[in-house]
């Protein structure tokens, strides 16, 4: 069992980068050779409020690669777009992630503009970054499902924790029940696993060892509609595939009420670090802690 893949997704629900290596850090992964690109360190806001892809589709298709200073964002029939990193933008706003405040710097008008354009919409749509020097990240067990997150468990701009895994064989299996084959990365995970024994073993995982990297669960990864976008269209799928068949066999009401369950959030089992250490594609993977009974538990 092993590290297949590892994504960094620097702007929230907008496409990944294929890492060969990356830094684990508090705020999830970073490039070991420019920290300051990290998962989830920018977002799109609306007056403020996080948008994604569950919304505005069509964010699956601008793909942020790395330059010296920053990123450079591209899309369909669109001109560059330089987004620098040093220094970072002066304007403060005032931000909301799933609903939890939290601040951002934001990009000049030029950005909104590119923003706009290609999203094909007149709303007020502004690109900020996360000061990891100066602002405080969310706290992951404030998160409105069930979790094990501790204090020290932050997220910047993530849904609700730093690092998201899923592995090959579950959705291997995803879609032996789909009339149309989905991929991985739908789903949008940080670390793909493969050579798993056998589909959805990633849920009853609580500890694993990764490289040089512990890893802590946090909670199993609910779903909503995002992972209906097939993100080489930025188009949803009408059927809303594969979401209704995730809900008719991946439910634990009793727990997470209406969500499906598919992969799992986690975070650095040391807490208490800002840097934990690489890991690499390819890297062997071991469970030193699990919960078989997951599934049965009340």
């Amino acid at each position: 069992m092993h590290v297949q893949e590892l994504i960094i997704y620097p702007v929230k629900s907008c496409a990944g980068v294929k890492v060969q290596e990356a830094l684990v850090t508090k705020y999830g992964l970073a490039l070991p050779s420019n920290p300051q690109i990290f998962d989830r360190r920018w977002m799109v806001v609306k007056n403020g409020r996080h948008q994604t892809q569950r919304v505005l589709p069509r964010m699956a298709l601008i793909r942020p690669s790395v330059v010296k200073d920053g990123l450079c964002l591209q899309a369909p029939n669109m001109p560059d777009l330089h987004i620098p990193v040093n220094p970072l933008p002066k304007e403060l706003m005032q931000c909301s992630c799933w609903d939890v405040p939290i601040f951002g710097l934001r990009y000049g008008d030029h950005v909104s503009q590119w923003l706009r354009t290609f999203l094909e919409t007149e709303d007020e749509l502004d690109l900020v970054v996360f000061d990891d020097q100066k602002f405080e990240g969310r706290l992951c067990k404030n998160a409105d499902v069930p979790n094990n997150a501790r204090d020290g468990d932050v997220a910047a701009y993530h849904d609700m924790s730093p690092v998201h895994l899923c592995s090959l064989e579950s959705v291997a299996d995803l879609n032996t029940r789909l009339k149309k084959k989905i991929q991985i990365y739908n789903f949008r995970p940080n670390i793909i696993v493969a050579n798993v024994n056998k589909p959805y073993a990633e849920d009853c995982w609580r500890e694993i060892e990764v490289g040089e990297v512990k890893l802590t669960w946090i909670t199993a990864c609910t779903r909503c509609l995002l992972p209906t976008v097939d993100p080489e269209t930025g188009v949803k799928d009408p059927n809303q595939e594969p979401w209704k068949t995730l809900r008719s066999y991946r439910l634990k009401p009793e727990m997470y009420g209406v969500y499906a369950l598919f992969g799992i959030r986690m975070a650095p089992t040391d807490d208490k670090n800002n840097v934990l250490g690489i890991i690499r594609v390819g890297d062997r993977i071991q469970v030193t802690k699990d919960e078989p009974n997951f599934w049965k538990k009340e």
